[in-house]
């Protein structure tokens, strides 16, 4: 450790304070890669959850499709007796 103690007090202070303004942006790069990340899951969970929705509103107009399909055969049927 005593290496490293005297490497840092060997800096000029005038390259100390960029590294300060640069190791600021990097975590404030950091923070917002994080929170990217985080907003991106949720993102994601509710895109799920209304891809399900929009699923089960085409089954059911499947569905009601197929019925309405049947009626109408059934009732062209007895319009030609």
């Amino acid at each position: 450790m005593a290496i490293n103690d005297s490497l840092i007090y060997a800096i000029p202070p005038e390259i100390v304070g960029k590294l300060e303004g640069l190791i600021f942006v990097l975590k404030t790069l950091g923070w917002a890669i994080v929170v990217y990340v985080i907003f991106s899951i949720i993102n994601m969970m509710i895109n799920r959850k209304k891809n399900k929705e929009f699923q089960l509103m085409n089954k059911n107009l499947e569905d009601i499709k197929y019925l309405l399909m049947g009626k109408h055969q059934i009732s062209s049927i007895s319009e030609k007796n």
